[in-house]
């Protein structure tokens, strides 16, 4: 039988399905895509080409300690405690009003293993050097610390509990009933210790105290809790004087007049201990448009709403 000789350039490729049955045919395709596809990705544990091959998502939530409207800022600083493993970084997070989720713009990746994870959330930039964090007066700083088992799963939830890492002042005060109807107390300041220097060791979760006291005035923050007014600033020592400033206007007045109108009342207190941090202590005064009297002082721990014990100052 003679075989005519076809004209024209022959595609191999068609050559080949001509000469082949459809099941060899479709082998042969299924083998050369996996072929390219292992060349180019993770199969082979390429790690210059997929460096997290072998990793597993880490993501973080607030189990309990803050409840915060505003947006926070965060970092959290993991180390492996395996000996085989060296694993060590820090990652930046940010946290939106309300949430209870730490977000980042890359996910975390990690080995399986345990780590240790390091937690510390603010509402201003996070000053990070040399593992000390910089802590000031007006900022609410918080942290958590926790060794956490990473699996091969597809997330790894990691709950952190916060705990206070400066200290919080609380001034109470208590309007005299003859007086609720025409005025409110309008604002409470205090002399504020120095913060220019104090540091928070993340290894240790301790920082240096404040040892003096300075002539300007911070602000105090109303809080959710009725007649009382929060001031967030690093530990100081004891044997110093503080200084309160109380504004009082009167109700149903316009904002214009406020200045106008305004009744301004000082008090001073030696404190003979130190404020401590990660605690939480109350001032507590009677108030009247004529004068302040001082009552007493209460501590706690910051996340006990129960008062634990009074204080003497004077």
């Amino acid at each position: 039988m003679e075989i005519k000789k076809q004209s024209g350039n022959i595609c191999p490729l068609n050559f080949i399905c001509h000469k082949m049955n459809k099941t060899a045919f479709t082998t042969l395709l299924t083998f050369t895509v996996i072929s390219l596809l292992s060349a180019n990705s993770c199969i082979k544990e390429n790690y210059s080409i997929c460096p997290d091959y072998g990793k597993y998502r880490i993501t973080f939530c607030q189990r309990s300690g803050i409840e915060q409207k505003a947006a926070m800022n965060a970092i959290v600083i993991y180390n492996s405690v395996d000996r085989e493993s060296s694993s060590n970084g820090v990652w930046r997070f940010t946290r939106a009003p309300g949430d209870s989720m730490l977000n980042q713009e890359k996910p975390l990746r990690l080995y399986p293993g345990d780590y240790n994870f390091k937690a510390f959330l603010t509402k201003g930039a996070i000053q990070f050097n040399n593992n000390m964090v910089k802590i000031k007066n007006r900022e609410l700083h918080v942290m958590a610390d926790t060794i956490e088992r990473v699996s091969k799963r597809g997330e790894n939830r990691v709950l952190l509990t916060f705990v206070l890492s400066n200290s919080l002042i609380e001034v109470k005060c208590n309007l005299d009933p003859k007086y609720k109807n025409l005025y409110q107390v309008y604002d409470v300041e205090m002399s504020a210790p120095d913060d220019r220097d104090i540091f928070l060791d993340t290894e240790s979760g301790c920082c240096n105290y404040s040892q003096s006291i300075t002539e300007f005035y911070d602000y105090f923050l109303y809080s959710e809790i009725s007649d009382i007014f929060e001031y967030y600033c690093v530990p100081f020592l004891g044997g110093c004087y503080l200084n309160f400033r109380f504004r009082l206007c009167p109700l149903n007045v316009d904002e214009d007049s406020v200045s106008e109108q305004t009744i301004i009342l000082q008090s001073r207190l030696f404190l003979n201990m130190e404020i401590s941090q990660g605690r939480a202590y109350r001032f507590t005064f009677d108030v009247t448009p004529y004068e302040i009297n001082y009552l007493s002082t209460s501590v706690r721990d910051w996340f006990d709403n129960d008062c634990i014990e009074e204080i003497p100052l004077l």
